[in-house]
């Protein structure tokens, strides 16, 4: 049997299945594209949990045994994968779930002694922000591009920038107060108290006075 399958990013990324009684075999239609063991191994990983097992409803395929060989160059030919029947029927629902009202500010820091503080730098907005807003239910999160913005505490690498541009997110149950949280969260980075540090001026510059109202936050739920 063969199938057709093409991802969401056009007719290049079309690949085809061919499924027989040992395996399946998978072929990169495009001429420019190939179907790697590496590639076709690694998809494995996509949104699971556990890259050995694919569920669905009704059992679930086990893939710990799969072996993958280079047809030629465009395909890869794998067996060994095994159908487990579940006891019962499962469904799997995913959705969002509405955090609250959101507001986001922005910083920009270029001053060396602040950019290598960074850390320390958001710890005391988070405490000012704690000391005002303490006990009431609302988010405040960084994101710190040039440092980590994209891979967060995955980030392999180390080297510091010199520059960093900031994204703060106030979340809350009501617009009024998400707007509260997200100005004493960004605000507050130009007042952090830094060791060695005798001044007040601060070290964070703002390209806007004030923050920015965003569409609601949700989380996967």
């Amino acid at each position: 049997m063969r199938l057709l399958l093409r991802r969401a990013y056009g007719a290049k990324e079309t690949v085809l299945g061919f499924i027989e009684g040992s395996g399946v075999s998978v072929t990169a239609m495009h001429p420019g594209q190939r179907c790697t063991i590496a590639s076709v191994a690694g998809h494995a990983m996509y949104e699971r949990s556990n890259p050995h097992f694919e569920h669905f409803l009704g059992g679930h395929i086990d893939m710990s045994g799969c072996h993958y060989v280079q047809a030629d160059p465009r395909t890869t030919h794998v067996t060994g994968a095994r159908y487990v029947p579940a006891p019962r029927p499962r469904v799997k629902l995913e959705g969002a779930g509405k955090t609250g009202e959101r507001y986001v500010g922005l910083a920009g820091v270029r001053d060396p002694y602040t950019i290598a503080h960074i850390d320390e730098v958001i710890g005391w907005a988070r405490a000012q922000a704690a000391d005002r807003f303490g006990g009431q239910p609302y988010e405040l999160h960084y994101t710190v591009y040039g440092k980590n913005g994209i891979m967060g505490a995955l980030e392999p690498v180390k080297t510091p920038a010199h520059e960093l541009c900031i994204l703060v997110q106030g979340v809350a149950p009501t617009a009024k107060m998400a707007e509260e949280v997200c100005m004493a969260g960004t605000r507050q980075l130009f007042y952090a108290r830094l060791p060695d540090v005798k001044g007040t001026a601060g070290g964070v510059a703002f390209p806007l006075d004030e923050v920015l109202h965003a569409s609601p936050a949700y989380r996967w739920t």
